[in-house]
């Protein structure tokens, strides 16, 4: 089993450091012209389908890569939207990694009732992976930074806490246990 997950090109609230969450946020001009550039040196890559957030910032990163791969399905699917951090979207990014922090140091402790809980995430990372999959032996996601860090730990694979826009990593599993790579273009 294989796939290929792409995390969205910038935005205002990425260069201000703010939370996104759920909030249905642009790409940003650089953003755009970044996920051109992207879809250009995509070239070479096997994509058949691509499985994009419905978020503006995703769905356009995943709209302009399909551009570049007419032949490549399309497919909007919410289960990869990104988690919703409720009353921390708009705020400072700095305040969604301590309550990440917090979060996995006592994970007992009631969280807000407007964040979304990480078993959710887990649920619905689950059912985007079994539509992907049911759809392309080897689906090509597009989606978000969070999401990312969910994907890894409910694939339990080593990653980074923060990855950056149009960072491209191939997922590959192999026997009984998934493996991760960074793909990097020159």
């Amino acid at each position: 089993m294989q796939f290929f997950f792409l995390r969205h090109g910038e935005t205002l609230w990425n260069l201000e450091k703010r939370c996104q969450g759920k909030t249905d946020i642009a790409l940003s001009e650089k953003g755009v012209e970044e996920a051109e550039n992207f879809a250009k040196k995509s070239l070479h890559l096997p994509i058949g389908h691509i499985f994009t957030s419905p978020l503006k910032r995703a769905r356009t990163t995943a709209e302009i890569l399909k551009k570049n791969h007419p032949m490549a399905g399309f497919t909007v699917l919410k289960e990869f939207e990104e988690r919703g951090y409720g009353y921390l979207e708009g705020n400072p990014s700095a305040m969604m990694y301590a309550f990440e922090k917090e979060e996995k140091r006592n994970p007992s402790k009631p969280i807000d009732p407007s964040v979304e809980s990480l078993e959710a995430i887990n649920f619905r990372l689950q059912k985007g992976l079994e539509t992907a999959f049911a759809n392309d032996f080897s689906p090509f996601i597009v989606s978000h930074g969070r999401l990312f860090v969910s994907l890894c730990e409910y694939l339990e694979v080593p990653h980074e806490s923060q990855i950056k826009n149009l960072s491209l990593y191939e997922f590959t599993k192999t026997s009984k246990k998934w493996e991760i790579r960074q793909i990097l273009f020159h």
